[in-house]
């Protein structure tokens, strides 16, 4: 990319980027760049990368594998799960499960500045080394929300949206409620196993050396570098560990509908809202272009991707690349470009 050019002018640029682009005819898979500035290590294919909240997808996932089981309904209080946390949660005992899922719940942003000036988990890593590799269990993360955190809105208020990690936690901690046992298992069982996801985990700690992660950097000119950052700052809304293949046959078998017992589920889970990009809508842990693509970006203080499906077509699109600001946001239409021109 031209150090030049407008997406270099507003930091959009990374070390490294790869993409993945399969239809029924043909497949376009590379890497580009480099894992580490220091050695000039080639980026490879295969190298895996923290996805952020396209682990929404897979939180929810498993939300309506057990409204499947008769476990949970989306139309439940949070107060009917985790009654504790309502009472004290602002508008906690008015909220239900499907505004938490689609981010109409007015939850405060965990990750988010809070109104009183204290940094919000995850930024304030960035001029914290100490906090950046803090560990902190899914109580701590809602806890922070309760304490220091404002309702942004009413739970449901016609056309309002915000979205929130501090809801996707809060599925999370039902999960295990409901499952009990950890998250990581619950994953690994109802979906990396059954889809053949043999590369992909949730991590709550700082990445270990052997897992190959390329280093990573908050953004251009990448004198930021934040390869130590705790995943558990993520956990059910962030902190998965995943490979442009094995998020390919993600998508793939989510929008194949294998991941669920009932022919419904699917589109149930695609029920949503107009989300803060207008031509986008949010249901369970599934954004998209109503009739176009199905998917969800992701973002950690290292990383920043997309995966989509355009059912279509039958295309499928992984793109990521190891700075959290760049232009993976932009990856779809980046995308669809190519599929539009390829064999021109």
């Amino acid at each position: 990319m031209d150090p030049d050019s407008a997406y270099a002018a507003e930091g959009l640029l990374a070390p490294g980027g790869v993409l993945l682009v399969r239809t029924p005819d043909w497949t376009y898979f590379k890497a580009a760049g480099v894992a580490d500035l220091q050695n000039a290590e080639p980026l490879d294919c295969n190298s895996p990368y923290q996805i952020g909240s396209a682990t929404k997808m897979m939180t929810g996932t498993v939300v309506m594998q057990l409204q499947e089981a008769g476990l949970l309904s989306l139309d439940d209080p949070l107060s009917e799960h985790l009654p504790e946390i309502a009472a004290r949660l602002p508008n906690g005992d008015r909220i239900t499960l499907r505004e938490i899922a689609n981010h109409t719940a007015g939850l405060f942003n965990y990750t988010d500045n809070a109104p009183d000036g204290t940094p919000g988990i995850m930024e304030g890593g960035l001029s914290d080394p100490e906090m950046l590799k803090s560990s902190r269990g899914p109580a701590d993360l809602v806890e922070f929300a309760i304490v220091h955190g404002e309702p942004v809105f009413d739970p449901g208020t016609e056309g309002k949206w915000a979205y929130s990690n501090t809801g996707y936690v809060l599925l999370g901690m039902i999960i295990e409620k409901l499952e009990g046992k950890p998250l990581a298992d619950v994953f690994r069982e109802r979906i990396f196993a059954p889809v053949g996801m043999d590369a992909t985990f949730l991590w709550n700690d700082v990445p270990r050396e052997d897992f190959g992660l390329p280093r990573a950097w908050f953004k251009a000119p990448f004198d930021i570098e934040t390869t130590d950052w705790n995943m558990s700052q993520g956990w059910a809304a962030g902190g998965v560990i995943s490979t442009a293949p094995d998020m390919a046959m993600f998508v793939e078998a989510l929008a194949a509908g294998s991941l669920f017992e009932q022919a419904g589920t699917l589109a149930a889970m695609q029920e949503g809202v107009q989300a803060q990009f207008p031509i986008l809508t949010y249901g369970t842990g599934l954004c998209g272009k109503p009739g176009d693509t199905i998917g969800h970006a992701g973002q950690t203080l290292g990383f920043e991707s997309d995966t989509a499906f355009a059912p279509a077509s039958k295309t499928t699109m992984v793109f990521w690349m190891n700075s959290a600001n760049n232009i993976a946001a932009f990856g779809v239409p980046l995308v669809a470009e190519i599929v539009a021109n390829h064999g021109r």
